[in-house]
């Protein structure tokens, strides 16, 4: 029995077997686990060869081996230290060793830097105690070398780190060098590649001490995996732009308060129409109050018009929305014209109050003339006799007729009564009002000249009448040519001509005293006659556009210098976003009657073909095919808001963004998706450090 073996007995069936995983090797276990938690090895007592005889001594007899065996192998092994003599695998090592393997792991000059901070190190140590340089210098080695034995993880991991974070800004200084310039991708690739295997080349010249073969072998890693830095950088990059894109999306989407199907149409139809987070609420701003997205492009209306052609609460949302915004334009527009040009007037109250002061004139006039004295007119009568037969015409019939105005009445006897020049002088002013022919108005100037320096000497205060009499038909012809500045026709001024009239209209004329009202009157019937068109077409606002803006400038600057720059802009401004809201109701409406016909068309099988990128190839090439392809994918996002597989919580959300409901959300979820579309600035130079530097002598 003695000289049986441990194994024998256990085939033989004396002992129980042993438990799971023992493997009997000339009497000792060669992958013998550790006890199980709780028990306690007993002493298997002297040696002997005697065999165990139970299950309790063959398991304490196998502990036992295995204990002696793990403390022999421990007491072979020498524990690392580090430089101090401290175990090489504390948390100081751990960082030092970090520390070291980012430096040493930079390309080429890596190495170069980790040799100086160890000679520095050893220069100062020596400096300090009794060794020498070098074998301070051997001790430091030593040490760094330990602690990398005893961290192999986090040598190799920092010194990838290291390899990497050196490659990146020579990268970003010089793109072009690593593939990332211009040219197709084979050019890319091919200087790509060239750099990278001079990288390498160099990089392992370096750590080998200049050994041409590890030179070569760097060579060739460098350059293999340059020259796959393009592709994969692009392949690379295009999943983390979609995984960017993708959390983008779903957190924009969530800022705005929007559902993320609806969110994605809507800023696919800001971003076609060539907006963005900035520049949309400033075009709102621009806009006016009352402004919505749906205003701003095509694509957006586009959008609308499909929701506002599918049954639904989004199709009233739009709706509803527009109607609204339409029932309160030509209030708005009112509004803005009574803050810029005042409250309106009607021409014919202010000419009756006009006339109505003239009146009062009238018992002024007859008072003076009680106290004027006969006057002379022979003077007057001959100039005017001359001038009659020296001329011809309508001026020549004029003029007789004015000069048998001063005469007695019913005879051929001068008058000498200031009062019948004064009746003739009025009497002249009637004729001019209805006088065409030049000649004849000139005369018809002069003799009213003569006779109204004949009335001055004859009856001295009615110069004193004649100026208040005179700026109220002066006021009243402004008010007829305030009525004239918005028209097209020859009698319109022009510009330079109103700001003219304006300026001297407001000088005094004669004996008045004070400025004129003459450019308060010409402000008042340019108002009157902006309230007539507004009132003639406040069903059309393109036409009401047309006629108080004009095709060109001249309106604006005839506006501008009856009531001021500021005003008129404000003015236009409005005009001109009234124009839109009714543009967008227009088109959403009209685009979604259309789009509901087709439909029903395509649905009955009466759709007419579809003209597509193929098509528009053929009729205007690649240009027309780029166009194409864009108007599709539009197109395709209205056909899927108005599919039955595109919920009604993604149409009434769109419809809330196209409407502007919480603009200022709207506005943050687009900053947040800024970007989108683009890949991660650092994604192309890290995919190409790493792949530069996977192959080299540091990373194997």
């Amino acid at each position: 029995m003695a000289d049986k073996t441990l194994k024998d007995l256990i085939m033989q069936g004396s002992v129980p077997p042993l438990p799971p995983g023992f493997v009997i090797d000339g009497g000792a276990g060669s992958n013998v686990p550790p006890p199980p938690p709780g028990f306690v090895v007993a002493d298997p007592g002297p040696a002997t060869s005697a065999a165990p005889q139970t299950g309790e001594e063959l398991r304490a007899r196998i502990y036992a081996d295995l204990a002696a065996k793990r403390e022999a192998e421990r007491a072979q092994k020498k524990p690392a230290v580090d430089r101090y003599g401290l175990p090489a695998d504390d948390a100081l090592s751990v960082a030092r060793t970090g520390v070291g393997g980012l430096i040493e792991g930079i390309p080429i000059v890596g190495p170069l830097i980790r040799g100086g901070t160890e000679r520095a190190a050893a220069a100062t140590l020596a400096a300090f105690s009794d060794e020498t340089y070098d074998q301070v210098l051997d001790r430091v080695r030593e040490a760094n070398r330990a602690e990398k034995e005893a961290n192999p993880y986090v040598d190799k991991g920092a010194q990838i780190t290291g390899a990497v974070a050196g490659t990146i800004p020579a990268i970003m200084a010089a793109p072009v060098a690593f593939g990332a310039g211009g040219g197709s991708l084979a050019l890319r690739s091919g200087i790509s590649g060239f750099t990278g295997g001079a990288i390498g080349a160099a990089d392992a010249g370096v750590r080998s001490g200049g050994d041409i073969d590890e030179m070569w072998h760097g060579a060739k890693l460098g350059g293999l995996f340059g020259l796959g830095g393009p592709m994969v950088g692009k392949v690379i990059g295009a999943g983390a732009r979609s995984l960017v894109d993708a959390l983008r999306a779903r957190t924009a989407a969530k800022v705005a308060g929007m559902d993320p199907q609806a969110f994605g149409y809507f800023r696919r139809a800001v971003t076609d129409d060539g907006l963005d987070a900035s520049t949309l609420p400033r075009r709102l701003t621009e806009m006016g109050p009352e402004a919505i997205p749906a205003d701003l492009g095509p694509n957006l209306q586009k959008q609308a018009g499909a929701l506002a052609a599918t049954p639904g609460e989004a199709q009233a949302t739009i709706r509803n929305a527009l109607t609204d915004r339409q029932a309160g334009a030509n209030a708005r527009i009112g509004q803005t014209i009574d803050e810029t040009m005042g409250p309106n007037v009607v021409p014919s109250e202010v000419r009756a109050g006009i006339e109505g002061n003239q009146n009062s004139f009238s018992p002024l006039y007859r008072e003076v003339f009680r106290g004027g004295r006969p006057y002379d007119m022979s003077p007057i009568a001959d100039a005017m006799e001359a001038d009659i037969g020296r001329l011809r015409g309508p001026a020549q019939a004029r003029l007789r007729q004015v000069r048998d105005m001063l005469n007695v009445a019913n005879s051929n006897v001068l008058s000498s009564d200031p009062g019948v020049m004064f009746q003739t002088r009025q009497a002249i002013d009637g004729l001019l009002k209805t006088e065409i022919d030049p000649k004849a108005i000139a005369t018809l100037m002069e003799a009213r000249q003569m006779l109204d320096d004949g009335l001055t000497r004859a009856v001295p205060r009615i110069k004193e009448l004649d100026a208040g009499f005179s700026e109220l038909a002066r006021q009243d012809e402004a008010l007829t040519r305030g009525q004239q500045v918005l028209d097209s026709g020859r009698t319109a001024p022009r510009p330079s001509e109103l700001a003219a009239e304006v300026e001297q209209g407001v000088q005094p004329q004669g004996m008045q005293i004070g400025p004129s009202a003459v450019p308060l009157r010409l402000s008042q019937g340019a108002r009157a006659e902006i309230d007539r068109i507004v009132g003639t077409n406040s069903n059309d606002i393109a036409a009401m556009n047309r006629l108080i803006k004009g095709e060109g400038d001249w309106n604006r600057a005839r506006l501008s210098t009856l009531f001021g720059p500021e005003k008129a802009d404000r003015l236009f401004k409005v005009l001109e976003n009234e124009r839109i809201y009714a543009d967008t109701a227009n088109t959403v409406t009209r685009n979604s009657e259309t789009a509901a016909r087709i439909a029903a068309q395509n649905e009955l099988g009466g759709g007419a073909g579809s003209f597509g990128v193929k098509e528009a190839f053929k009729a205007g090439g690649f240009l027309g095919a780029a166009r194409s392809a864009a108007i599709d994918k539009a197109d395709d996002i209205v056909k899927a808001l108005m599919s039955s597989n595109t919920g009604n919580v993604t149409r009434e959300s769109l419809a809330r963004a196209l409407i502007g409901e919480q603009r200022e959300k709207l506005v943050e979820g687009l900053v947040r998706a800024q970007g989108m579309g683009t890949t991660p600035a650092l994604v192309d130079p890290v995919v190409k450090a790493l792949l530069l530097n996977a192959g080299t002598a540091r990373t194997r």
